[in-house]
């Protein structure tokens, strides 16, 4: 496999990298020396000791083992990424950064200053919808929807496998791979593998997160990746002190998201986040389950759906349970660096974005701000897809952009017209300039209708070649097949190949390994093509 790279097109993610978002991140883009000078008040060996108790049941492995112990030394720092937990992983994107802030912790690992990568598992994010299936391409290149079903409310890490779900989904991936054929070499291992994810010890039915932890731990745990979930109690138990911070000023928060959006409009960036007067940057679930809701201010007291409580109630309700009470979006990067000695945080682009509006959250709590570190994107270019794009001496980048604007110039080419009309359209320009440096002479006030007119037959011409690329591309059948199988590839559901494939299309196809390793060989920033 070869890795090649590209630079992205403009931007909120280049407006980052040039500095150009005013003063909303503390730290300059890939500015790493500042980020491992920054002191981070934690206790690592009680954090170190919490985070190993949560790894027993999803199968420590000796390299997570050696992480743990390091992370505790006093100088330790983590790089730390994170998503929702996702049916069979969710999009691709989550292995991407996985591996992004593996890599980048190993670059900057120093013997005195150890540094660890962690995953954060969204276990507290109730939207299911998000959550509920995966995407899957088939052998026969179409795409299969994989759903299991899970209760819509509590927070998605409290639920739980319904009995014989693995199995059905198993036997799915089976038929998955075997589509137009006998199936892959890779499918029966895949299935065992998913199999064995979801034996969690001493669980009947085993919770959905604890299989994506598994899952996780069974890629990346040989890297020393460490698998956090902020569901469980002991790890709650110390974020509870960010939580009870939050309800002494329970509109601050919001009140600088809003600002920081403002700023970012004024730059000409849409906000991200936005909060309603009222609201809180706190969701609350009554423990023992039940569904989980914005905390919104009312009067001296909270609301809770139509439920009215007081902060004496809340802290009851955490006494209880340490998870009944959890951040929003805008608040819980902040708890995620107030337990973690963050170094670098592994973000994607919506992130980036949101990101953007909570450095005074961060301030609000005197919490440093880490550095962001926009992940790696990897597309995967499987065998098919590279003899398409190497017959066809294609580019796959222009193709993900646009592949209909590169089927039409593509069939204009192969068909002998493209020259036709780029004489036509250089004939155009020619004789324009011509009219330019005559009128000139005459009465320069002439210059404007010869431009007009210049663009009137310009955009006549590419009118007609537009219309007649459509024509031959509908009559190139060959075409027409070679491009669907690109598309299903690089531009499933319309959408980019990462946002939306699971990763367990490649591991069907190319096996478990080969796609963990190829991964992992990426550099941990930039825009990446893995061939296979």
């Amino acid at each position: 496999m070869t890795p090649t790279s590209a630079p992205a097109p403009h931007s909120f993610l280049d407006a980052y990298r040039a500095g150009a978002l005013g003063d909303a991140f503390e730290l300059k883009a890939g500015d790493l020396e500042a980020a491992r000078s920054t002191t981070r008040s934690v206790d690592r060996t009680r954090l170190a000791d919490v985070l190993r108790s949560g790894h027993a049941k999803w199968g420590l492995r000796p390299a997570q083992d050696r992480a743990l112990r390091r992370l505790a030394h006093p100088e330790s720092r983590v790089v730390v990424t994170g998503q929702q937990v996702g049916w069979l992983l969710g999009p691709t994107y989550t292995l991407s950064k996985a591996a992004t802030a593996v890599r980048l912790a190993a670059e900057l690992d120093e013997p005195d200053r150890p540094v660890v990568p962690v995953f954060w598992m969204a276990t507290q994010d109730h939207d299911v919808a998000e959550m509920d299936h995966a995407w899957v391409l088939g052998r026969d290149e179409r795409l299969h929807q994989l759903r299991v079903s899970m209760p819509d409310g509590p927070a998605v890490g409290r639920a739980q496998l319904s009995a014989g779900v693995l199995a059905v989904v198993a036997d799915q991936l089976r038929a998955i791979d075997a589509c137009g054929g006998h199936g892959g070499p890779h499918a029966a291992d895949v299935a065992a593998w998913l199999e064995e994810a979801a034996a969690v010890p001493g669980a009947v039915r085993p919770r959905w997160s604890d299989v994506f932890a598994r899952l996780m731990t069974s890629l990346l745990g040989d890297q020393g990746l460490l698998v956090l979930d902020p569901l469980d109690p002991e790890v709650a138990a110390l974020t509870r002190d960010r939580i009870e911070h939050e309800l002494q000023a329970p509109e601050a928060s919001a009140d600088r998201i809003r600002a920081a959006g403002h700023r970012l409009e004024a730059l000409g960036w849409a906000p991200q986040l936005g909060r309603a007067e009222g609201a809180t940057n706190l969701f609350a679930e009554a423990p023992g389950g039940g569904p989980r809701e914005l905390l919104r201010v009312d009067g001296d007291g909270f609301r809770k759906g139509e439920q009215r409580m007081t902060m004496g109630d809340l802290r009851a309700w955490l006494d209880a349970d340490p998870t009944a009470l959890t951040p929003a979006a805008g608040l819980r990067p902040i708890v995620q660096d107030a337990l973690l000695p963050t170094v670098a945080f592994v973000v994607g682009p919506g992130e980036l974005r949101y990101l953007a509006q909570l450095r005074g959250v961060y301030d609000l709590h005197q919490v440093p701000m880490p550095l962001a570190w926009p992940r790696a994107s990897a597309t995967v270019l499987q065998p098919p897809v590279r003899r398409i794009l190497e017959r066809f001496d294609l580019d796959w980048r222009t193709v993900q952009l646009d592949p209909q604007r590169v089927r039409y110039e593509l069939a204009l080419g192969r068909h002998g017209h493209a020259d036709a009309f780029a004489a036509a359209l250089a004939t155009v320009e020619r004789e324009a300039t011509t009219l330019l440096e005559r009128v000139d002479g005459i009465d320069p006030t002439l210059q404007r209708t010869v431009r007009k007119g210049r663009m009137h037959l310009e955009q006549t011409v590419l009118n007609l070649r537009d219309k007649a690329a459509h024509a031959l591309a509908r009559q190139d059948d060959e075409l027409q097949a070679q491009f669907r199988r690109l598309e299903a590839h690089l531009r499933p559901n319309g959408g980019l190949q990462e946002r939306v494939l699971s990763p367990f299309t490649f591991f069907l196809t190319l096996g478990v390994a080969p796609v963990r390793d190829a991964f992992l060989a990426l550099p941990p920033t930039g825009d990446h093509a893995i061939v296979f």
